[in-house]
């Protein structure tokens, strides 16, 4: 059983600052998103509700008429049922309020305000996962861009090689199958950049589209926010927005099963009730009358109690899928650990491998033009250093998405991107 304050405590979690500052635009972007709405749109029908409820315990006041028409009578002398025969027109104000019904209507206002700080939470996680969406985004398109510079650079690395090799065939050095070779390394070469130039108009337009932004400035954004991005070293429950939000639901299915359990005991209500009579005749003729009713249901064939026992089911069944979130949020922290200990591994790999190719490229260099396949193997020595500098930054991109991925994981991107409880509603 997590702690009854856990609500409270993960709404001031939500709005802890950092060092990092949130970015307005990006924000109110995403804020913007049509899915982000929707909820938005479920913390004011909680907020409704709830004013419906309220205004329900308030007392009623009707105004009716009471009408006497004759149309066709006729009594005996002896019958004295009837005393008057005229037509007449009587308005009857009543007034009706509940004065004590045991928690009945509070415990539904309860219920409904439990609903709406869920509402707002599930607000934060949802707001949660679309700023995860939108920096996956910017991490590809910075990938894209990266990959992008470090082919070109290959591209006139091996144009210059291709250059020396067209002069040394004209002159008679070296054969015709070299010069193939390297051609076919710059046309995938080009293949990559226009691969490349199209996924990063692809992330553009979906950034433009879906949020108004432009890249440039997100880019900014995140190489500010990601060196300050603190890794979580196990799922806390307690500290878990998903834990509050099931709380909130079970918080509210507890405050319906006491308005049930109050709805079998008495309940007093006060009547009062001011009758005008013949008004068409004079306003002088009143009566002001009080009562009080005191109401006890009996007997409803067991539906409250088997709705009190559906509702109790209900908690017992949201607590577990809690425990079962908690369990798959602890499997998924181990799996990210894992794969980040691989990448660590794949990236110290690719670095000794970088350093050796970069070695021996110095070394080509200075003994440039003493072998006839010098070129040749200048051009593939290029082509493999440009292939470990795209991995190095593909690896670096996947720990940046990893790292992006557990923040979320552990429901903390809004305190660690600074997103303040007022950009919130």
């Amino acid at each position: 059983m997590f702690r009854p304050l856990l609500l409270t405590a993960i709404i001031s979690i939500t709005v802890t600052s950092s060092p990092v500052s949130a970015n307005n635009d990006w924000v109110a972007a995403v804020l913007d998103h049509p899915s982000l709405r929707v909820q938005h749109s479920a913390i004011e029908k909680q907020q409704w509700k709830i004013l419906e409820l309220e205004a329900k315990k308030g007392f009623d006041f009707d105004i009716r008429s009471s009408a006497h028409l004759p149309l066709a009578e006729h009594f005996d002398n002896s019958f004295s049922r009837v005393a008057k025969y005229d037509p007449y027109l009587d308005l009857v104000f009543s007034a009706s309020q509940t004065v004590y019904d045991f928690g009945e209507a509070d415990a539904l206002i309860d219920a409904e305000r439990a609903l709406q700080s869920k509402a707002r939470l599930a607000f934060a996680n949802g707001f949660e996962q679309q700023t995860h969406g939108l920096f996956s985004l910017v991490i590809q398109h910075q990938k894209a861009q990266n990959t992008m510079t470090i082919v070109n650079a290959a591209q006139a690395d091996i144009g210059l090689v291709e250059d020396n090799l067209v002069r040394r065939f004209e002159a008679g050095l070296g054969t015709i199958a070299v010069i193939r070779r390297t051609q076919l390394s710059q046309i995938d070469l080009e293949t990559q950049v226009t691969q490349l130039f199209n996924k990063m108009n692809a992330v553009e337009h979906i950034i433009s589209s879906d949020y108004g932004l432009e890249v440039g400035s997100l880019v900014h954004t995140w190489n500010n926010i990601e060196p300050q991005l603190q890794l979580t070293a196990h799922i806390d429950p307690l500290s878990l927005r998903s834990s509050a939000i099931s709380q909130g639901s079970q918080t509210s299915m507890r405050h319906q099963r006491s308005s049930i359990a109050a709805q079998k005991k008495p309940k007093l209500i006060v009547d009062v009730n001011t009758t005008l009579y013949d008004v068409t005749r004079s306003m002088s003729n009143y009566r002001v009358a009080g009562e009080f009713r005191l109401t006890f249901p009996v007997f409803d064939s067991g539906y409250r109690s088997a709705k009190m026992a559906s509702i109790s089911h209900a908690i017992a069944v949201e607590q577990q899928a809690l425990e079962q979130v908690v369990q798959q949020k602890t499997l998924d922290l181990k799996a990210s650990k894992r794969q980040l200990e691989d990448l660590e591994l794949r990236q110290q790999e690719a670095m000794k491998k970088h350093n050796n190719l970069s070695l021996q490229l110095n070394n080509m260099k200075l003994t440039l033009g003493k072998t006839t396949n010098d070129h040749a193997g200048l051009a593939n020595l290029y082509t493999q250093i440009a292939s470990v500098q795209i991995d190095l930054i593909s690896i670096s991109s996947d720990m940046q998405q990893l790292l992006l991925d557990r923040v979320l994981l552990s429901e903390q991107i809004i305190q660690q991107f600074n997103v303040t409880s007022e950009q919130l509603p």
